[in-house]
Parts: C-alpha cells; structure tokens; sequence
C-alpha cells in the first residue's frame, strides 16, 4: 500500500513541484509517485508566471552551491540536518561506496521521506554503494544531535543544510550553533550551510501563496542576517571561522530553460542593482 501524502505542507508540496523541473537527483522521480505521470506532465506544460520562475533558479542556485563546497570538503561522513524532500544523501550513495550519509529532519517529514526513498530504490532498482540512514532529529535538541554525530564512522563530519536558519530566531540559532560547535570541536570537520540570508526591504514580498503565507508565518524575514558582515560576526560570536563562500552556479542552472531572454536580463540587472540575499559558507569551530 501506498502511503497517504496528504499531510505534505501545502508549502513542501510547492518547493517540491518546482524543483521537479530542474536536474537535481530524484525529485521528479518523487512526484511522480506522490501526484502520478498525469500531474508531472501537466506541470511541465504549464505558462509559469515570473515569480515561479525566479524561485525555481533561486532554489536550484541553492541546492547546487551546497553541492560544490560539499564536494570540496571531501567528507565522508556528512549529516544533513532539516533535509526536506531533498534525495542528496540517496544520490551520494548510489555513486560512493565510502560515503556514510545521514539524513535527518522531524518526524512527519522524515516518515513520508523513508517511504519515498523505500519506493524508489524499489522502482527503480537502485543499488546503493554508500551508506544511507534517515532518522527523525530535532536539530534544537543537542543530546540528539550529539547522540547522531557518535552513530557516524570515526572521522571528520561535514554538517551541511539548505534551509534551517531562516526559521529560528536569534537565541534558537545560538543554540544550534553551540551544538554543532561541540560536534565539531568533538571529531573535526566543517558546518556547509547554503542558509545566509539577509534582509533586503526593498524585496518585500506582496504575494499571498501558500509558499508565500508559510513564509510569512514563520517570520523568515525577521529571522535573516542584516548584513553578510553582520551574519560573519555573529558566527564568529558562537566560535566560527568562515573558511569560504561558494561561487556562481549560474551556468549550471537547468531551470534556466525555461527562462525567456527579457527575464534572465530582468533577473541579472535586478541582481546587480540589489545585490545578493543568499549565501553558501563553510565554516570552521575554531
């Protein structure tokens, strides 16, 4: 039996449906066993609007970024914490035979996300090289994130995440900075987070979506670095040396296809008159 993923947020389903579009590992793939061939395919004939669009080159900008400095770190012993419906730890271990993955979000996630991976390995006969675990952990909860950091082979552990930050508020994100700051100090290694985001009012979102409403509910944009200078002191204030950023993805992008020349114009010199308002940094406990 299948299971009902009627209890996907409104807002996952979102991020869910747009990066099935682009070339990152598996999500399509997802869909189609939530939705079924049918809505897949009518997805991808769909007129998308402009704000549709400049979310799905800023989400695969994201997930790209933290692949490159992931790549670079050379760990292989890597804990994703607040994963989502991301299938990066079941696309490393198809292809590494030494990469030990553990992936980890709460718990309505992670049980709808254990099922996705059970069927896809299934369906599509997957042999996997490395190793893979997806377990529920609060990552506010530092007996159970230390509790993880010891289940992982001996070794430096690349910590990494997308998108956690913007959903705490200052005294949650020293919490979770001192918990990862005792697992780094404890076995070595980095913390890759693609989760520096600053404010920008001159951005201000008017849109009333459901992406658009959940993030509004969360205050996420309260909960962002006022400034890149001001997010390095605050890191280097919980015992953090930002060792480097990551580069432009920008010629990686497959979302890029579906972007008529006026808007990729429109989305530079808009980039270039307001600068950026993400980051992918890795740092260091020092």
């Amino acid at each position: 039996m299948n299971r009902d993923y009627s209890s996907i947020s409104p807002s996952a389903k979102s991020l869910l449906l747009a990066k099935s579009l682009t070339n990152i590992p598996f999500v399509a793939d997802a869909v189609k066993l939530i939705y079924g061939n049918h809505d897949l395919e009518n997805l991808y004939t769909k007129d998308f609007d402009e704000i549709f669009l400049k979310r799905l080159v800023h989400f695969e900008s994201r997930y790209l970024s933290l692949d490159s400095l992931l790549f670079a770190s050379g760990s292989l012993n890597i804990l994703e914490i607040s994963s989502g419906y991301s299938f990066r730890g079941l696309d490393l271990v198809l292809r590494h035979p030494t990469i030990y993955y553990l992936d980890t979000d709460l718990p309505g996630v992670i049980d709808i996300k254990k099922d996705l991976v059970n069927r896809l390995i299934v369906e599509e006969k997957l042999s996997l090289k490395g190793k893979l675990k997806i377990e529920a952990l609060n990552a506010l909860d530092e007996d159970a994130f230390l509790n993880a950091i010891n289940q992982m082979p001996l070794g430096p552990v690349s910590i990494i995440n997308e998108g956690l930050l913007v959903y705490l508020n200052t005294e949650e994100k020293i919490s979770l900075c001192k918990t990862i700051h005792k697992s780094l100090k404890l076995r070595g290694g980095y913390w890759i987070t693609a989760d520096v985001y600053i404010k920008r009012p001159d951005l201000k979102n008017d849109n009333d979506d459901h992406f658009s409403q959940f993030l509004a509910a969360h205050h996420v944009d309260d909960n962002k670095f006022e400034s890149f200078e001001q997010a390095e002191q605050f890191f280097l204030a919980q015992g953090f040396k930002l060792i480097t950023k990551a580069t432009s993805v920008w010629h990686q992008l497959s979302s890029l296809k579906y972007i008529d020349a006026a808007l990729i114009k429109k989305i530079k010199e808009q980039s270039n008159k307001v600068g950026r308002i993400r980051e992918t940094w890795v740092l260091k406990a020092i």
